[in-house]
């Protein structure tokens, strides 16, 4: 076994991730699929957003998907409820702001890093671990990992790649239905290890 880039999967499980020894579908949280799949799009309803519990005010507005942007992008009055949630949360020290990132702090100072949950429609909860939350942007310097997009966002959401780093989703659009483990980090696994068909 050695580590590589990740998976697509067609089909289903059983998902194995050694060395954790359930089948990490076991572990799924769901959520329905929202809108008109026929579009491509995939859209799932965030209701809020906590900070260490708690909670962050949002627009209303179907949450996209989209693994070909890099980080989360939020609408300009989520984006800056959230970072005054974090900052007033979190007992790093701040450090100047690197692009595109606005709220930037100093890596060496610990690392108690806010939990970010995403609480979604039929009540699942999307646990944003700190390896998903924070971008290490040089030696000394981590910055949270969601950028402002403004007030005219399509979506007031835009779930990016970093965010989705290390989490096993399944899209099943039969049932339009959205499964997600949270991060695989949490259970000491990684989506860059070899998935095993049997144990």
């Amino acid at each position: 076994m050695g580590p590589y880039s990740g998976d697509l999967w067609i089909g289903g499980g059983p998902f194995y991730y050694p060395p954790f020894q359930k089948d990490v579908s076991t572990i799924f949280a769901s959520t329905p699929l929202v809108g008109n799949n026929k579009s491509g799009e995939y859209l799932i309803d965030v209701k809020s957003i906590q900070i260490s519990g708690k909670t962050v005010p949002i627009l209303n507005g179907a949450t996209k998907i989209c693994t070909l942007t890099p980080y989360t992008v939020l609408h300009t009055s989520i984006y800056k409820a959230l970072v005054t949630a974090f900052v007033g949360t979190t007992k790093m020290a701040k450090a100047p702001a690197v692009k595109p990132f606005g709220a930037c702090f100093l890596s060496n100072g610990g690392r108690a890093v806010p939990v970010i949950d995403l609480v979604l429609g039929g009540g699942a909860k999307w646990r944003i671990h700190g390896s998903n939350s924070l971008v290490k942007v040089n030696k000394n310097v981590v910055c949270l990992g969601f950028v402002d997009g403004g007030v005219k966002t399509k979506n007031p959401i835009l779930l990016g790649g970093f965010q989705l780093e290390d989490n096993l989703v399944e899209f099943d659009l039969k049932a339009s239905k959205f499964s997600f483990s949270s991060s695989l980090l949490l259970h000491n696994t990684s989506c860059t290890r070899d998935r095993l068909f049997g144990m």
